[in-house]
């Protein structure tokens, strides 16, 4: 858990969720971000809640396919979000809770964000593995007009060696882009310098948490 300056129990936040927790707060420093970003003035005040996962599980509990992955949902959403939100102060905004994820934590995220309906309206998609099973997944849910998605994708994306093979994720962030708003979901698109490495997204976390920022409400008194 990231606790924010000057953090109060008597405060109501917003929370961002993170799948790849550990790898978040290690490789993408996001707790060191925030609060650079919190301390100029560019990020509301917020909860970071980083989500761990076994690597060697990861794929079963992100990917669509995966043998552990309505199970891993339904964790996330039954007992780890519950437990957090009775642990500490968090708005009663539906609004005020947010989720990201990178690569298949993207396709979690997106998931749970088509599952849970206003009561996750907020998403950060860092190069998301939008296999075409997937992408045709999402195609056909419903109630995904309330979302707002912040995408990122990097221009050398088009050849990335996954499980699956050879994959172009440049071509798949773009698909899933007009997917999501031919669904009424409002996107907001990024395209950048990089790999599918977590070099790539640290560089795009400043501006992923202050897009964010303008979607989340503002801490209140908890009273």
């Amino acid at each position: 858990m990231y606790l924010p300056p000057e953090y109060g129990s008597q405060t109501a936040y917003p929370i961002l969720y993170c799948h790849d927790g550990n790898e978040f707060f290690t490789h993408g420093r996001i707790a060191t971000i925030a609060n650079e970003m919190i301390a100029n003035g560019l990020l509301s005040p917020l909860l970071i809640a980083g989500i761990a996962v076994k690597m060697d599980h990861r794929t079963e509990d992100y990917a669509l396919s995966g043998k552990r992955h309505e199970t891993y949902l339904r964790f996330v959403e039954e007992e780890c979000m519950q437990f957090i939100e009775r642990r500490y102060p968090l708005s009663p905004d539906p609004s005020a809770r947010a989720m990201a994820g990178i690569s298949l934590g993207a396709v979690a995220t997106l998931h749970l964000a088509s599952r849970m309906g206003d009561r996750l309206s907020n998403v950060l998609l860092f190069s998301g593995a939008y296999y075409d099973s997937f992408s045709t997944f999402i195609r056909e849910r419903n109630g995904l007009g309330g979302l707002s998605a912040y995408m990122v994708a990097g221009l050398a994306e088009t050849a990335v060696d996954t499980p699956e093979g050879v994959y172009d994720f440049l071509t798949a962030n773009r698909n899933m882009k007009t997917i999501l708003e031919e669904q009424g979901a409002a996107v907001s698109y990024r395209e950048g310098e990089g790999k599918h490495v977590w070099g790539f997204w640290q560089r795009e976390l400043p501006a992923a948490l202050k897009w964010l920022s303008g979607r989340l409400p503002a801490p209140r008194s908890a009273e």
